[in-house]
């Protein structure tokens, strides 16, 4: 490969991509699990297989066991960009959450996600489901929706919690 290369679609060389991943690496700003230009242009290319902008990306996709993870809010967003999302409706407790979701010219889809299936999981007991137990719910039934829903947007890609990585 040479220095010339364009990188698709945005037009930068690769050489020009390494010097910006470089440059982001020295400024603090980026999170934590990046420790190399080479993989934050591996998660910056990811992102654009998935039409996401480099900063989206380096702050919305995660490799969590060699596997490209992203937040459900990313997920949600990859939804609402393809224009199809019709109707979101969430309900939220601490008895679990209901997310149903419907794609324009399809049936809604429903999932629901609660202290059952996060005992089942393993989960139930780690820090974010002791403190927010609703809102991580929520979020759980949210992915598993949008994966259905919405697989073409989100290209199979799992979200943080479902990786089993630690959710901040």
């Amino acid at each position: 490969m040479t220095n010339n290369v364009m990188v698709k679609p945005s037009g930068v060389s690769w050489n020009e991509l390494k010097e910006q991943a470089t440059v982001l690496l020295k400024t603090g700003f980026l999170p934590p699990s990046l420790h190399t230009p080479e993989q934050v242009i591996a998660v910056v290319l990811v992102g654009k297989e998935l039409n996401i902008p480099m900063m989206e990306s380096i702050r919305g996709i995660n490799v969590i066991q060699g596997k490209p993870a992203v937040s459900p809010q990313l997920m949600l967003a990859l939804a609402h960009r393809t224009g199809q999302l019709e109707n979101i409706k969430i309900e939220t407790s601490m008895e679990g959450a209901l997310v149903e979701i419907t794609r324009k010219g399809k049936a809604p889809h429903t999932e629901r996600f609660g202290p059952m299936e996060a005992t089942a999981l393993g989960v139930f007991g780690k820090d974010n489901y002791k403190k927010q137990p609703a809102t991580m719910f929520k979020w759980r039934a949210l992915a598993a929706a949008l994966r259905v829903t919405f697989h073409d947007a989100i290209s199979g890609l799992y979200s943080w919690d479902e990786m089993n990585a630690p959710v901040t």
